[in-house]
């Protein structure tokens, strides 16, 4: 019964998935991604072990949808920060097959989840600590993360070369706090703010975009 709960309210939230953007065809391969995320989630605490069904749909996986529309398409490979239980690399490499996704993680149970993954996201690779140098990367991902200056210090050598992130963040006035020292360490530094609208939750969420 439960089963059939979690999948009627996937389908209810369907309808949102395409709005913002995410592809109709890969909508199996997103609720697998979904449903392995949930059965491992009580046992690895990948998100939390309190959290519903219905919170990893409306909290986690939309929220990880709300700034797909702005997502660069000419990259070849993407650096995901702090990847977790996969949100939102796994999500971005399913929409984006054609894009290799480096998906960074410390804790290896958690490396040990991303792994199953790329049998429902070839695309992603996984590894470990981040290195001081990324030579093949066109773009650093993270959610929720670290601040602002220190993802800019964690990957100083990548900055100087390309500097392009796509940060999904949450309260603006703590953005702003992390603006104002990053803009102290880094002196060129070009951000972009983004105000992003959740369809289901009054919560504040932003995509910081530096370039």
């Amino acid at each position: 019964m439960l089963v059939y709960r979690r999948a009627m309210y996937f389908e209810t939230r369907t309808p949102i998935f395409l709005h913002l953007g995410f592809t109709e065809k890969t909508l199996p391969r997103l609720k697998a991604y979904v449903d392995l995320l949930w059965s491992s989630n009580e046992e690895l605490n990948l998100i939390s072990r309190k959290m519903t069904y219905e919170d990893l749909i409306d909290n986690h996986v939309i929220d990880s949808l709300l700034a797909l529309s702005h997502f660069p398409t000419d990259v070849k490979v993407v650096a995901d920060f702090g990847s977790g239980g996969g949100l939102p690399a796994v999500i971005f490499a399913l929409q984006f097959p054609q894009i290799k996704f480096h998906l960074f993680e410390k804790s290896p149970l958690k490396q040990d989840f991303l792994q199953l993954c790329k049998k429902i996201a070839p695309n992603i690779e996984i590894f470990g600590d981040i290195p001081i140098k990324l030579p093949n990367v066109d773009i650093i991902t993270a959610r929720g993360f670290k601040p602002l200056d220190v993802i800019l210090d964690m990957s100083r050598e990548f900055y100087k070369s390309k500097h392009r992130y796509f940060l999904l963040k949450a309260r603006r006035e703590k953005i702003d706090e992390e603006l104002a020292l990053t803009q102290k360490k880094f002196k060129d530094v070009n951000i972009s703010i983004v105000p992003l609208k959740s369809p289901v939750l009054e919560v504040e969420r932003h995509l910081v975009v530096i370039s």
